[in-house]
């Protein structure tokens, strides 16, 4: 616990001088080293090297969480379950519904991204959806002149 919180600690003070960490493809990126002076970019070079594996892991969660969003309400698969992801926490915890064989109820538990996967729908024009919650197109409702005429047919 203690560390965790000198790694908050840390990234807090890097963004207080202007470094932006973050996660790109399972990289670690820091912009924004160029505008901090010599002696601060080294000390901080050195804290970010002590704690790259924890700073790495927080990086890893809070881009998850972002991207998991674009996924609420997408069908997934959990053990020996199916269910939606209902939710992301900051923290890369995601939250699902799942239903269980034998269980009369569905349950919400948590998971961590690597527990799961998230199933995407195709469209019959071929591209990935990433909500199966998409608004359908509605059908534009005919005035009275449209539906008189309609109703001669």
């Amino acid at each position: 616990m203690i560390r965790d919180e000198e790694v908050e600690k840390l990234m807090q003070g890097c963004e207080e001088v202007g470094l932006r960490l973050k996660c790109d493809s399972g990289l670690v990126v820091i912009e924004g080293m160029a505008a901090v002076d010599p002696e601060r970019r080294q000390a901080i070079k050195a804290q970010l090297w002590r704690y790259r594996t924890d700073v790495r892991n927080l990086l890893e969660k809070r881009a998850i969480a972002i991207r998991a969003k674009d996924f609420v309400g997408q069908r997934i698969w959990f053990e020996d379950a199916t269910g939606v992801l209902t939710d992301a926490g900051i923290d890369g915890v995601l939250s699902i519904t799942i239903e269980r064989p034998g269980f009369s109820r569905p349950q919400t538990v948590t998971s961590d991204s690597r527990n799961l996967q998230i199933i995407v729908e195709e469209r019959a024009d071929g591209a990935a959806s990433p909500r199966n919650d998409e608004p359908k197109p509605e059908k534009p409702r005919g005035g009275i002149f449209e539906r008189l005429r309609g109703s001669r047919d």
